[in-house]
């Protein structure tokens, strides 16, 4: 169940600034697809809801270059935002940034949030956002929720990552990164991949290890 909690007024500066720094710091940067230009025309043809999953430090940049590739087109997006006070910042953002947003997170509010995004997929026909190592970590290691919510709403999962030329890396437990400006940002999307409806025994773990093989392989040079 989302959460009925308003947030305070400086969540709602926090969030205006910090889009206005992405924005800023987004029309500096040399972007360019390295990997994955026919997964990215797929996504941008909108005919089929899709996960988009990346590691949480690189939401900074994707948070934008989502909008900016896919939302202004149409493409319908939920994210999920935690019940924290983080939270409450990502939550304004998404909805700044024209995305859907439920509640939710591996330690709070999971279960509802889970029962949400499906529900954006299977009624609304919306895609989603998610970031497999959760809001509290590890870092790099995928939970198994992406795989079940791939399971249950039977839409592909799509492993999104970028390297940057410069970047910035907070002391936070993801080292989230934020590229210097004028840097050049190369994406890279992984090879789409479904999960079958039924799984037999220890097939759940073998598809969580595949993403969070895929997103690590691909955040290498």
């Amino acid at each position: 169940m989302s959460d009925e909690r308003k947030p305070a007024l400086k969540a709602y500066v926090a969030a205006f600034l910090l889009r206005s720094i992405i924005k800023l710091l987004y029309a500096t940067w040399r972007i360019e697809i390295v990997l994955g230009q026919e997964q990215l025309a797929e996504l941008e043809s909108n005919t089929r809801p899709a996960l988009l999953c990346m590691w949480h430090n690189r939401m900074f940049f994707y948070s934008r270059f989502i909008e900016q590739k896919l939302v202004k087109k149409g493409f319908r997006i939920t994210q999920l935002s935690s019940q924290s006070k983080d939270g409450d910042i990502g939550m304004i953002m998404g909805k700044m940034g024209g995305a859907n947003v439920v509640r939710g997170s591996s330690s709070r509010g999971g279960a509802g949030g889970l029962r949400d995004m499906l529900r954006a997929v299977r009624k609304d026909k919306g895609s989603v956002v998610l970031l497999p190592d959760g809001s509290q970590g590890p870092i790099y290691k995928a939970k198994a929720g992406s795989i079940v919510l791939a399971q249950l709403a039977q839409v592909p999962l799509f492993p999104m990552s970028f390297s940057a030329e410069k970047c910035w890396q907070l002391g936070s437990w993801d080292k989230l990164m934020i590229p210097k400006p004028f840097s050049k940002i190369s994406i890279k999307l992984g090879n789409s991949f479904e999960v079958p409806r039924k799984l037999e025994e220890g097939q759940l773990e073998e598809y969580r290890v595949k993403l969070e093989n895929t997103l690590n392989e691909l955040q290498m040079e």
